[in-house]
């Protein structure tokens, strides 16, 4: 069978490369890959190197499948045997691109399933014997991938911290703490926590929305240079959170996360605002995830479904002058 269809797998390696082609003109000459859902942008977090590089492993691996099905119809069994190598470790490679997407990123990059699909179709008219061993290669890597446990470690990704993800921030004379807030332009239970930051005097705060902002404002924050909302997103996906408001407290033990309207003004009264800040939450509703200690309350929004939808009010905006400074 795979002699019969070895013209075919050729002609389908052959087009997969100038797929990969039109991609990567894309990226030199605007700068930025041609994404075909949200998804795209979020992997492109997760890659350790350039999209453009990336793009160019692509391109020479279906060259050469390309070529050596044609070598093997010329060659003979050596390189049969070579080129069905050579298709299993594809399907080896995007497998684990896959798993990453579903048990990292939480969600699929359109471009990579495309190309994903040729790779499986390639292992399918290589004969059925080389699909089981696709298949079975998929299955593992999904099955293993399932069972291990993935920490924010991916945000090292590209040298991004959470301060990549930060709008602006917030500063205050002898700052006892530094707090993160997660929030959505959205949802109404952010809307009444950042009206009870007014006039905070022992906290810094991180203002990491979890899409682009088109006007914020709040007295005394500085924006910063550049910000990428799609990091936050995935930093809470990373901590298994689905919901806002949540704010992030580092402490000398790790890290804290206070979610919901209610815990999360009641904790910024209590460490803020006064002279003496309580250096401790109520612990109802604590409990643990991934080592980090998590106080839940009511009032929150999902991360899927806008508060607006429910006939809910946008936080409102004003126009004020923007001030710049260093991005973090």
């Amino acid at each position: 069978m795979i002699a019969r269809n070895s013209k075919l797998i050729s002609a389908i390696s052959f087009a997969a490369s100038i797929l990969v082609v039109i991609q990567i003109l894309i990226i030199i000459f605007r700068g930025e890959a041609a994404c075909l859902n949200q998804g795209c942008k979020i992997v492109e977090n997760l890659i350790a190197i350039p999209p453009l590089y990336f793009n160019l492993v692509g391109f020479f691996y279906f060259q050469t499948v390309c070529w050596l099905f044609f070598l093997a119809r010329q060659k003979g069994n050596l390189f049969i045997d070579l080129s069905r190598l050579f298709l299993l470790t594809g399907v080896a490679v995007e497998s684990v691109l896959i798993a990453y997407q579903i048990y990292v990123a939480g969600a699929l990059c359109a471009y990579c399933l495309i190309l994903f699909s040729i790779v499986l179709l390639l292992n399918a008219l290589a004969g059925w014997k080389q699909s089981i061993a696709g298949i079975s290669i998929l299955a593992g890597i999904i099955i293993i991938s399932s069972m291990l446990s993935y920490g924010p470690t991916a945000l090292l990704s590209k040298q991004q911290t959470i301060n990549s993800g930060t709008y602006g921030t917030r500063t205050c004379l002898n700052p006892k703490k530094e707090l993160y807030l997660f929030f959505s332009a959205d949802c109404p239970h952010c809307k009444n926590v950042l009206q009870a930051l007014e006039g905070c005097s022992s906290c810094n705060f991180h203002f990491n929305p979890i899409e682009k902002l088109d006007d914020f404002v709040l007295k005394g924050t500085k924006r910063t240079a550049s910000y990428d909302p799609e990091l936050n997103k995935l930093l809470l996906k990373l901590l298994g959170v689905d919901s806002i408001p949540v704010l992030l407290e580092k402490n000398q033990s790790g890290f804290s996360l206070i979610k919901g309207e209610k815990q999360i003004i009641n904790y910024i009264q209590q460490a803020c605002y006064l002279a003496d800040p309580v250096l401790y939450l109520d612990r109802t509703g604590q409990s643990s995830q991934d080592g980090m200690s998590v106080f839940s309350e009511t009032g929150e929004c999902s991360l899927n479904i806008e508060c607006d939808k429910e006939g809910q009010q946008k936080l409102p905006t004003e126009k004020l002058p923007e001030q710049s400074v260093p991005a973090p």
